[in-house]
């Protein structure tokens, strides 16, 4: 279908889902009143199974588009059939989603135009008894928890808050559901604070019912955030250290009787990935392992994220008992399968085990995709479609994130000489991290080019000199190491990684001359980068700085001025010494 263009079948079909999704509000409303009259779970007398799946850094991954192992993976419609699957074979396991940050942000067009919503309206389809917003004591039933991750945080506090809560506020988009009803699932953080009274911006942890036993889930966000989010949209906002915050309630929590307590943390860790049940010993680095070790020894298990890693892994905790630990990859393509035991009598974990899950799209049950998630994405697509489907260019080969030895990838340089064409710079800089979708071989759109980098951040340049540039190359290597390296353009460099921090680089060419300590280069980049983001502080000393236009459109442009076919030739600009 030709973009802009619209099928009565289709628009049909829209009014159809939207007239449900007002209909399904209309229905819930008194169910949720009624909540107050429903009694409360009788006390359990037998051990107590509860199933755990848990969905880190979904950022808005409606549509395909992903792999892992080299397989397509993931999208709504997969992963949705995969939970349900999941969920109709736990017997009589109460279950719950767990969704420890990241649900939105850094997402693609059919989420990220539409300010998430779609999203949020996604996972909504698999909440249940949730709504909580309307009737508190609902709450106690509700099978859905989320905690904030970094990208939480994109919009600023404001529209976060809105996308919780609902309503269309001063929203100019297309709402699927009108009004925009908001999220089902609760939202917890012990650690992030209001800067005006240190007051929480959500509850720290929620209380639920599973079939007789109560569990608690505390939530905490990475202090790393503010190193890697724009300062404006997190300026009211304090993150607390992790730890200190998650413990300082469990003794509440233990008062209550609840001695089942899993913590949603938007921080993870690397560890080498394995399938089947949960192996003991492991080799899990980052920054988990520390906050893992300093918690309190009535927590059980920690649901991971941000590092878009595996994990599945028992860590102990600062009693020196077995946490199980768990993390599964990213962008909807698998989730974290937890298998509980709780003891009727003490409310302690007596068993606890996980399972990572691939969500492959070309095996049972993916090759059966949920049939609302699909028409939810549908109705995204439709919506957006007279943009995204615009062709830009085509592509001879995959250009793509996969990084040399050096770190160095193909699409990094594309994008980075996008940066510096945009602003008629002599370098360009960008962090790898923002670079969240491979270009595929053939017709390049407009909404493949945004799935690149979907942040909405202003190309700008500044002036930099020699010495400047060669300390922001050198902070490749800082401590702490900054979570992504850097793609460059207009210059190449050599580094010798068996050197000391600070003295690792070689050799720097600027459009072939070596690079001069006192000269002055006009540097592109993106203002997240400007004002030291990814711990890139050197550039916060640059001067003269010019704005440009947006990441995609300058991507955009650049693309439009190639020869097409657009061939990405083989390029060495890091070369590394081992």
């Amino acid at each position: 279908m030709a973009a802009g263009s619209f099928t009565s079948d289709k628009s049909s079909l829209r009014q159809a889902i939207v007239g449900l999704f007002v209909l399904l509000i209309i229905v819930l409303a008194p169910i949720a009143l009624s909540c107050y009259l429903y009694p409360a779970s009788y006390p359990a007398t037998e051990p107590v199974h509860v199933k755990i799946l848990a969905v880190n850094d979904f950022h808005g991954q409606l549509p395909d588009g992903q792999a892992l192992n080299k397989e397509p993976a993931g999208n709504a419609p997969v992963l949705a059939s995969y939970l349900k699957t999941a969920m109709a074979g736990a017997g009589q396991a109460t279950t719950f989603i767990a969704l420890p940050g990241d649900v939105v942000g850094a997402s693609p067009p059919e989420s990220g135009l539409l300010l998430d919503e779609p999203t949020l309206l996604f996972f909504n389809s698999l909440a249940d008894d949730c709504t909580y917003q309307s009737a508190p004591a609902c709450s106690a039933s509700c099978n859905m928890i989320a905690t904030f991750g970094n990208h939480e945080f994109d919009r600023g506090t404001d529209e976060l808050l809105r996308m919780i809560h609902g309503g269309n506020g001063a929203t100019t988009i297309t709402h699927l559901a009108d009004p925009y009803p908001g999220a089902e699932a609760e939202y917890i953080s012990s650690n992030v604070v209001w800067k005006t009274n240190d007051t929480l911006l959500a509850a720290p942890y929620a209380i639920r019912d599973a079939g007789g036993v109560q569990i608690a889930f505390i939530g905490a966000d990475t202090t790393a955030t503010p190193s890697i989010q724009k300062a404006i949209n997190i300026e009211l906002v304090a993150f607390r250290n992790e730890t200190e915050s998650i413990n300082r309630y469990v003794p509440e929590i233990q008062q209550k009787g609840v001695h089942a307590i899993v913590v949603l943390l938007h921080e993870g860790g690397w560890q080498d990935p394995y399938d089947g049940p949960t192996r003991e010993g492991g080799n899990v680095t980052g920054r988990v392992t520390g906050i893992v070790a300093g918690l309190d020894p009535d927590v059980d298990v920690v649901l991971s994220g941000h590092t878009h890693a595996f994990t599945n892994a028992y860590l102990n905790n600062a009693g020196g008992k077995p946490v199980l630990v768990t993390q599964a990859y990213s962008y909807s393509r698998a989730f974290a399968d937890v298998d509980l035991v709780i003891d009727p009598v003490t409310g302690d974990i007596t068993h606890k085990s996980a399972r990572i899950v691939p969500a492959y799209a070309d095996r049972p049950p993916g090759t059966t995709p949920d049939p609302e998630a699909s028409l939810l994405l549908e109705m995204s697509e439709e919506v957006v479609e007279p943009l995204t489907n615009r062709i830009v260019t085509i592509a001879s080969a995959d250009i793509t994130r996969e990084e040399t030895d050096a770190g160095e990838s193909a699409l990094g340089n594309l994008v980075a000489d996008g940066q510096r064409a945009a602003m008629n710079a002599d370098i360009a800089f960008i962090t790898t991290g923002s670079l969240r979708a491979d270009l595929a071989e053939g017709n390049v759109t407009w909404g493949d080019l945004y799935s690149v980098q979907p942040f909405s951040s202003t190309v700008l340049s500044m002036t930099l000199t020699g010495d400047q540039v060669r300390d922001v190359l050198e902070q490749q290597w800082q401590t702490p190491l900054p979570p992504h390296n850097l793609a460059v353009s207009g210059l190449s460099y050599t580094f010798d990684d068996r050197r000391s921090r600070g003295s690792k680089i070689i050799e720097i060419q600027v459009n072939g001359a070596p690079l001069d300590p006192n000269a002055e280069y006009a540097a592109a980049m993106v203002d997240f980068l400007a004002t030291g983001g990814d711990g890139y502080t050197v550039f916060m000393k640059g001067t003269n700085v010019v704005n440009g236009p947006f990441d995609v459109d300058a991507l955009v442009t650049y693309m439009e001025s190639l020869p097409e076919p657009v061939d990405v030739k083989a390029e060495t600009r890091i070369t590394k010494i081992a």
